[in-house]
């Protein structure tokens, strides 16, 4: 049972790391297959972020970044959760308040000194995962203690059903690690802007 579940996870994630996205098409008709909600904003020439991420096995993955989008990364030791105000041709640039006067400022993030960026990746099956494993293993381990319990007529657990449980939070971790992926910016993850034609 446990090797026909973990060999349907290796091979989901196989399936899932071989697959490479072509990068053809114009911004405009990708956003619009994808039904991004910012495809109506989206205008010739306007400067976007673009995350190029190269797998192991030859794959290649572009994430895009456009204004009024969320984004999170880290700079200088710092994580940040911002919607993109602008891109320019070396900066990313965000609205926060200060700390001093309260008040909103544009602030300027140099896009070669951010050292990672973070990817919410929706997959179909594995992302529900995320959650819904752990979820099953807890309703797994209470449901056995309260079997055992009955039976032993004392409040006991039976350590061979800690099994089943441990294999359903790993498999949650692998879900999570594939749908929030944080890429740390080098030579196979590279950070760049570009514009929309």
């Amino acid at each position: 049972m446990i090797h026909r579940l973990l060999s349907t996870v290796f091979l989901l994630f196989l399936v899932q790391t071989l697959q490479a996205q072509s990068d053809t098409l114009s911004v405009d008709s990708l956003m619009i297959r994808q039904k991004s909600p910012y495809a109506a904003m989206i205008i010739p020439g306007q400067k976007y972020l673009a995350l190029d991420v190269m797998g192991r096995l030859g794959s290649f993955r572009r994430h895009r970044f456009f204004p009024n989008e969320e984004i999170k990364f880290r700079y200088n030791g710092r994580k940040y959760r911002e919607k993109i105000y602008q891109v320019t041709d070396s900066s990313l640039v965000l609205i926060l308040e200060d700390s001093n006067t309260f008040l909103d400022e544009a602030v300027h993030f140099r896009i070669d000194r951010i050292e990672k960026i973070y990817v919410n990746r929706q997959i179909p099956f594995i992302s529900q995962g995320t959650y819904l494993f752990p979820i099953a293993g807890t309703l797994f381990f209470v449901a056995d203690v309260v079997n055992v319990s009955r039976r032993e007529k004392q409040l006991t657990a039976d350590t061979r059903a800690l099994k089943a449980p441990a294999v359903l939070y790993a498999l949650s971790f692998v879900c999570y690690k594939l749908s929030f992926p944080r890429y740390r910016i080098n030579e196979s993850h590279r950070l760049k802007v570009l514009e929309t034609y």
